[in-house]
């Protein structure tokens, strides 16, 4: 600031020296500057009636960068960055993965850096979760599925369902088939709702989750590693399996918009939001004291502010 203050009083001192003398060759010869900046700065002076302002160095960035990221991607990245904490390298691979979206990570780094995000933050230590230890919202969410036809018999979908195990905060949503893609979907739907981070997700076996014949890391288990989750599967032995089931049934039950007829998937997944705005926000769970799933959040500080839980602001 101070320098530029001191660049505006000198180029004043030519314009007062030229009103004086008119003689532009004496003033480029005792100032030592060349007749082509003196005549730049002239022009500019005069254009702009004489303001002092004028006389300022201008900004050199381009008016139009065509090769700029777009507004909307720099926002969809502080919303992932706020939403997951994740690094550049994660929220790389990540918006490659959901988003189809190529940045490389010096370019999230300076993105992110430039609309005001704090990059050199600590990161906080995974705290290992053990069998008998408490809780907290994210430490282990439940996936679940279940087929469902249609009343004739003609139409087949399969109904995903992810249930926090803290807080009984609940999603579902319809998918035309059960697979490994419909199932990464359906991750990619909770991360961008729920309202706070996953850590461990618990999935039955299934080939669409996990590599029941072959000993190998499967494609699910991959890409939420990836993202930061670990992912659980029951092992084969029977014990353990029947452990697994008792557990979901903790938590799953017969959702009876499943018991009335419905003529496509859209109208399936609106009575499925209807049904899961009154679990959420308004019905006591005996599990967690009677409260609801929205009420025992609240409990937890950093979900104080949460009032309502709707991911599918569908009009009830």
């Amino acid at each position: 600031m101070i320098e530029a203050d001191t660049a505006v009083a000198r180029r004043m001192e030519w314009m007062k020296e030229f009103e004086a003398r008119k003689s532009v060759p004496s003033i480029c010869q005792k100032y030592s500057i060349s007749r082509k900046t003196f005549y730049k700065w002239l022009k500019r002076y005069k254009i702009s009636s004489k303001n002092v302002s004028s006389l300022g160095d201008r900004s050199r960035r381009p008016h139009h960068s065509p090769r700029a990221t777009s507004p909307e991607i720099v926002q969809r990245l502080r919303e992932l960055r706020e939403k997951t904490g994740f690094g550049q390298k994660r929220l790389k691979l990540y918006l490659s993965i959901w988003y189809d979206i190529e940045l490389s990570e010096s370019a999230i780094w300076k993105l992110l850096k430039k609309s005001g995000v704090d990059m050199k933050l600590k990161k906080s230590h995974r705290r290992k979760l053990r069998p008998n230890d408490a809780l907290l919202p994210g430490d282990r969410v439940i996936l679940t599925f279940k087929f469902i036809a249609s009343l004739d018999g003609k139409q087949h979908f399969v109904q995903y369902s992810a249930i926090d195990e803290c807080s009984h905060l609940r999603i579902t949503k319809i998918y035309g088939r059960h697979s490994t893609l419909s199932a990464l979907d359906f991750i990619q739907f909770g991360l961008m709702h729920f309202p706070f981070l996953i850590r461990y997700i618990q999935t039955p076996l299934d080939n669409a989750f996990a590599s029941v014949s072959k000993p190998r890391t499967h494609a699910f288990t991959m890409n939420l590693r990836k993202l930061g989750i670990k992912h659980e599967v029951p092992p084969k032995k029977k014990l353990a399996v029947n452990r697994f089931m008792e557990r979901i049934k903790r938590f799953d039950e017969v959702e009876p918009y499943l018991t009335k007829p419905f003529s496509s998937p859209e109208e399936l997944q609106q009575e499925a939001a209807r049904y899961l705005y009154r679990y959420n926000n308004e019905r006591p769970i005996p599990l967690i004291e009677n409260m609801s799933p929205v009420e025992k959040l609240r409990t937890y500080q950093q979900f104080s502010g949460i009032t309502t839980f709707d991911p599918y602001t569908i009009s009830r």
